[in-house]
């Protein structure tokens, strides 16, 4: 068969089938972390994806009150294919940035049909497969030490009880509130990784697409939104 040049274009479409096949059902996978000891702070999180050909990485490695504001120093590391590309950010962000951000998002929510029923479509798609969030805290106080470590109990389990009705919650959540009751306090690290197929992210794109489209100015808007917040 494969002696015939049809058999070698069959032979051929097959494997570029394949392959396309394989790309569709690679997951991209996003880890993120937060940590928050003391004065320490930092977050950081790293996307993969088609096999760890294409990585992105977002550092916050710095992050500081200052009065009215949050001042971020971050750094963005891009990699596709063994480019790499770091760029270093300063940013504040403070209560008018923070508004500016929502009146744009509430005029994207308004400009793009059905916004809300996209989002929960495609964070259907979304596996959690590790979950871990520990905390130690301590007020000085036994009785108050006793009741901020119930109340963050309950914080922990209403967010992970929130997100399991918008994604698959592949592994056991490992969560732990520690109560330091020698001196006050406060510590927490989280982390997280969650996998989507890569055909279910392009999937999700191509309809984001089409939905910024039927309004005119929609891609404008959400141009403005995501790079100019």
């Amino acid at each position: 068969m494969l002696s015939h040049p049809y058999g070698w274009m069959m032979a051929g479409g097959l494997f570029f089938l394949l392959i396309i096949i394989v790309i569709l059902a690679s997951p991209i996978v996003v880890n993120g972390k937060v940590r928050w000891v003391g004065e320490d702070e930092d977050a950081e999180l790293n996307i993969r994806a088609l096999f760890g050909l294409i990585r992105y990485q977002y550092k916050i490695p710095y992050v500081r009150f200052t009065g009215k504001s949050l001042k971020l120093e971050e750094e963005v590391n891009q990699s596709d294919v063994g480019i790499n590309t770091w760029k270093q950010f300063n940013d504040e962000i403070d209560a008018e940035k923070v508004t500016s951000f929502i009146d744009k998002f509430k005029h994207i929510l308004y400009i793009t049909r059905d916004l809300k029923g996209w989002i929960r479509g495609t964070l259907s798609k979304v596996n959690i497969t590790e979950w871990k969030w520990s905390t130690a805290v301590g007020t000085g106080d036994a009785m108050w030490t006793a009741m901020a470590t119930g109340s963050l109990w309950s914080v922990k389990t209403s967010i992970i009880g929130v997100i399991s009705q918008m994604v698959h919650v592949k592994a056991q959540p490992m969560m732990e509130v520690s109560p330091n009751f020698q001196k006050a306090a406060f510590a927490t690290e989280w982390s997280c990784i969650a996998q989507i197929r890569f055909g279910y992210a392009i999937l999700a794109g191509l309809q984001l697409l089409v939905r910024m489209k039927k309004w005119k100015g929609g891609v404008k808007a959400w141009q403005n939104t995501l790079f100019k917040a």
